[in-house]
């Protein structure tokens, strides 16, 4: 007679195993609540032009929140706005490059806004 062996097809794992894969596991969620935390924490800044009565105007949104809103052109007395959207999306946009560039200031001189193309009164 022949006696056959059972073989165990569950595997049994040791503790040392067990303690392996829950570093693993707990690395791997910190790693990715690092990334969240990183992205969330940067800011994203973003251009929305609008119209006013006295022409145009952009606000800049930091990750879709305002954080800047100017109905007129910056550094001009009085309530004049930006005579066309582009003028106004222009000098939004180069805010914006300053606000990311964190060494400048996020003001614009009249020789900028003239660089730009904005016709100042």
């Amino acid at each position: 007679m022949t006696t056959t062996k059972r073989i165990d097809r569950k595997k049994r794992y040791s503790s040392t195993d067990l303690i392996r894969t829950g570093l693993l596991l707990m690395m791997l969620g910190l790693a990715i609540i690092t990334g969240y935390l990183f992205y969330s924490w940067n800011p994203h800044y973003s251009v929305k032009v609008f119209h006013t009565p006295s022409g145009w105007g952009y606000d800049i949104l930091n990750n879709d929140k305002p954080f800047i809103h100017q109905p007129t052109i910056p550094g001009v007395p009085g309530l004049v706005g930006f005579p066309n959207r582009e003028q106004a999306q222009r000098v939004g946009e180069r805010v914006v490059e300053k606000l990311q560039d964190e060494k400048a200031m996020p003001t614009l001189t009249h020789d900028e806004l003239r660089q730009l193309g904005v016709t100042i009164p």
